[in-house]
Formats: C-alpha cells, structure tokens, sequence
C-alpha cells in the first residue's frame, strides 16, 4: 500500500513538472546538468525497450550503492523541500544541506537517467502511436518485472529474510517505474524536471528499503527465520 502510494507521489510530481510552462531555459549553462554519458554504445542500448530498462536499472543500482554509503543523510529535509527548488544548482544545495556527500554523482546519474529516456523516446514513435497510455506502462511495468526477476522472488520461501529481499526488490520495482514515467508519456522534460523527478524517487526508494529493513527486524524479533 505504501509503495502504491509512493509512486503516485511520484508520477503526480513529474506530470507537474511535464505540465508547467518553460519560463526557464532549462538548457542554458547555468542550469544544465553535466552529462558524462558520451558512450555511443551506452545510448544506442536505450533505443529498444529492454535495453533501456536495463540502463535504467544500471544506473538506480549505482544510486542505491552511493546512497549506501552515506551516513547522516536528512532525507526528511530533502522531501519537504524539493517543491521548492527552481534551478539545479539550488538541487544541488539541498543537496549539501541535507549532509548528501554524493550530490555531483547523483546528479550526473539522473543526468543519465534523462538522456536514456530521450534516446528511448525519440527512437521510438511508434511505442506511442501503437499503444495506449496504460498499454505503454503495461509494456514497462512487465520488463522492469522480468529484469529485477520479481517472479523468481515471489516464490521464494516465506521467511524473514525472504520477505526481506521481496521488499526490497519491490523497492527498486517503484523506483525504476517512477524514474522512467517519463517514457510512458512520451514527453521528455529533462535538464530541473528530470532531476527534481530522480530526486524525488530516490527518497522514496530510501523510505522503502528503511520500511524493508524495520519489517525484517520486527519480523526476526517475533521470531521468524532469519
């Protein structure tokens, strides 16, 4: 249920930002993000639907391993104020307000998350003129599944830890749908709406994998197997 509700969170948030007028010029250097991905290989791989899930998936797994390792993040901070940031660089100072020692690395991967999604885009139309809305994020939904092997997990004995790797597997499910709603819609916002929308999953799938780790422990304690 809270995932469920996560990720409306979430797609509420980059439909917003899908929705708002360009006032800024996103794309101007004072609010571009540096984008490292220069890789023909790497870009070409996100013009097919699975190979763009898992760049995708790629890219979150270096975001979970960075978040890993930080220690005193306030992500309470980080999610009460992210509506109220205009420019990247003002990102990038919630960033550092909020003890985030990875914010330049993070940012330079939702960097890459955005220019995934444009390739995927842009090389294919007719994703979007063959499929509904709901029909692209069946299509989605299915390879993020098969890719993060959620079948295989679900039918893994219940126990404590069992349960554990479920949720947590559930959590980069969430995260890797919010990331990428952008391709379901078929508009690419980039450059401030792409990366307030990476930002914004990436706490919700911090807040999901606590969640995971408090059941599991809870569950330990109650005397399940470990």
């Amino acid at each position: 249920m809270m995932q469920k509700k996560l990720f409306a969170a979430g797609i509420l948030l980059l439909l917003t930002f899908q929705s708002c007028n360009n006032s800024e010029d996103l794309s101007s250097p004072d609010t571009r993000i540096e984008n490292n991905t220069s890789d023909n290989a790497a870009r070409s791989s996100s013009k097919t639907l699975s190979g763009y899930v898992t760049s995708q998936l790629s890219i979150q797994s270096e975001i979970k391993t960075l978040l890993g390792s930080e220690k005193n993040v306030n992500y309470s901070l980080i999610q009460s104020s992210l509506q109220n940031i205009t420019t990247i660089e003002g990102l990038g100072q919630l960033y550092k307000n909020a003890n985030v020692e990875h914010s330049a690395e993070l940012l330079s991967l939702y960097a890459e998350m955005n220019s995934n999604t444009e390739v995927f885009i842009k090389s294919n139309p007719g994703f979007y003129s063959n499929y509904t809305e709901k029909e692209r994020l069946d299509l989605l939904t299915l390879e993020i599944d098969a890719q993060l092997g959620d079948a295989v997990v679900a039918a893994a004995k219940e126990n404590c830890h069992a349960g554990f790797v479920k949720a947590t597997k559930r959590c980069m499910r969430t995260f890797a749908l919010e990331a990428s709603f952008a391709v379901v819609g078929g508009i690419f916002t980039g450059g401030l709406g792409g990366a307030i929308g990476g930002a914004l999953a990436t706490t919700h799938m911090v807040i999901c994998n606590s969640d995971a780790d408090t059941d599991y422990h809870q569950c330990v304690s109650a005397g399940g197997q470990p």
